[in-house]
Parts: C-alpha cells; sequence; structure tokens
C-alpha cells in the first residue's frame, strides 16, 4: 500500500459555535431586539406560514338574527300579529248587540237564521226589506242590480250575503236608472264594488212609501239605515254605514264564514 494511502485520514473540525456570556451557545438564541409580536407570530405559524390549530384567536360569534332582523324584534312582531289576529276572532265571535254609531240606524230582534225548504215561504219578519229570519239555502249573486236587468232578486234572497257580513244597498229604480254617470249613485256602487266584495246594490219598487219617501235603504244583518237621497248629507250617511267594522257595518255581523270571494251566498243551519 503506498504511503498516501496508508496515512488515516483526518477529519475536518468543525468551528466551535459562538458562546454567550451565560455559556449557551447564541445560535438558535432570539435577539434581544426582536419584539416580542413577531415572536408570538412565528411561534403560532407551523410549515409553510400556515397558522397553527388552536391558536389564540377566539372564532366570532354569528349575530343573533332572523331574516336580516334582531331575534327579538321578531318575536316581539310575532306576538303582536297574534294578539291582532285574536282581537279579530273575537269580532267575529261575539258581535256587538247594540251599536248605533251611525245616526238614523234602526236596530231589530234576530228572527234566526232557518233554512226555507222547496216551496216553503215565510211572511211574519220584522222588517222591510229582512234582515234577518227564514231565509234560502243559496243566496242570490253578489253585484250591482239595474232596474232593466232580467233577474232580480227578492230581498229575503238576499239574507244569507246579511249574515256573511255582507251589506246591500237597496234604492227606488224610479229615481236611479242607470250606471254610466260614475258620480251618481249606481255608478259609484259599482266603482266601490272592486274594495267591497260583500256588497250588492237591488232595486225594490215602491221602496219610498214603505220608508217615509227615503229612496236609498242600507242593510246589514239586523240593521236598517233609510236614506232620503243621494245627496252631501247621504253620501256621508252612506259612507259611515259601509265602513269596515267595528266602526261601520261593513263584516260587523259576520255570522257564516264561506269563500271570501263570494259570488253565491249560502246560509248557515
Amino acid at each position: 500500500m503506498s504511503q498516501q494511502s496508508g496515512r488515516r485520514r483526518r477529519r475536518r473540525r468543525r468551528p466551535a459555535r459562538p458562546v454567550g456570556q451565560d455559556g449557551e451557545s447564541e445560535v438558535g438564541q432570539r435577539s434581544e431586539s426582536e419584539p416580542a409580536s413577531d415572536r408570538g407570530d412565528r411561534s403560532d405559524r407551523g410549515r409553510g406560514g400556515g397558522r397553527r390549530s388552536g391558536s389564540g384567536s377566539e372564532p366570532q360569534q354569528r349575530p343573533r338574527t332572523f331574516l336580516g332582523m334582531p331575534r327579538m324584534t321578531v318575536a316581539l312582531l310575532g306576538g303582536l300579529l297574534v294578539a291582532m289576529i285574536a282581537v279579530f276572532a273575537m269580532q267575529l265571535i261575539f258581535p256587538p248587540e247594540e251599536v248605533l254609531d251611525v245616526e238614523g240606524v234602526q236596530v231589530f230582534p234576530d228572527q234566526g237564521r232557518r233554512h226555507l225548504e222547496p216551496g216553503d215561504s215565510f211572511d211574519a219578519y220584522n222588517s222591510f226589506p229582512p234582515t234577518s229570519g227564514p231565509q234560502p239555502a243559496e243566496g242570490a249573486a253578489v253585484e250591482v242590480y239595474l232596474p232593466d236587468d232580467d233577474a232580480i232578486p227578492d230581498p229575503v234572497d238576499m239574507l244569507p250575503l246579511l249574515e256573511r257580513g255582507g251589506v246591500v244597498v237597496y234604492y227606488d229604480p224610479g229615481q236611479y236608472t242607470s250606471a254610466d254617470d260614475p258620480s251618481g249613485l249606481l255608478g259609484a256602487m259599482q266603482s266601490l264594488r272592486q274594495f267591497r266584495e260583500r256588497l250588492a246594490v237591488v232595486p225594490i219598487e215602491d221602496l219610498s212609501d214603505q220608508h217615509d219617501g227615503a229612496t236609498i235603504v242600507l242593510a246589514a244583518w239586523r240593521t236598517l239605515l233609510a236614506i232620503a237621497a243621494w245627496d252631501a248629507e247621504g253620501n256621508d250617511q252612506l259612507t259611515a254605514f259601509l265602513q269596515n267594522a267595528p266602526d261601520g257595518y261593513y263584516d260587523r255581523y259576520r255570522l257564516e264564514r264561506g269563500d271570501s270571494a263570494i259570488s253565491v251566498g249560502a246560509a248557515s243551519e
């Protein structure tokens, strides 16, 4: 073996690491000038620069909202809605007995809601036109009837409408004949029917003779209001009567439910 190969290879010694004053190696020591926040950030970061799971930052709480509103507000609105429905239901179940808040209104005793069998009749109604009492099982169509219409219902056929909270405007066909004028009674009632689907307008011959010259008679359940003429005062009376309950008589005595958009009434047993 050659002399060079026989020599032992000398291991290179690594240079000693500088030692600090406390005897520890300065390698890995943090600089005293390094901010503490940087130290915390580095300790929270794993490989790849991402934060370690379970870091000190707390998750944000979800806002307690429902449909964009605070839940407390939603609860209050829900309670108010339930209260309004309860009040409305109580008005339907227990309608007022004697309410005379429109000047000139007449209230009659209740004669019941018995159905008339085919061929039966009843002639002891306590008002004209009748506002309660025996009635047909099916009422007449709810619409504005003109004096020259082929089929004009009898007032008894309008009783099923009254027990559903509706109102009938009876008028003298000798005084009001056309609906062409929107400012006239019949024209105005046709326009009003867009907002009062349980409002019927029916002519009655000799109505004035039955009511001391009144040319218009408004009827609700157990209630009549005679109006002298369609003038400023008559318009005020009619408007007050046709207000929604409890101020007016529209829907005040709704004793029979049925479809809200009725075209034909149906009396209760």
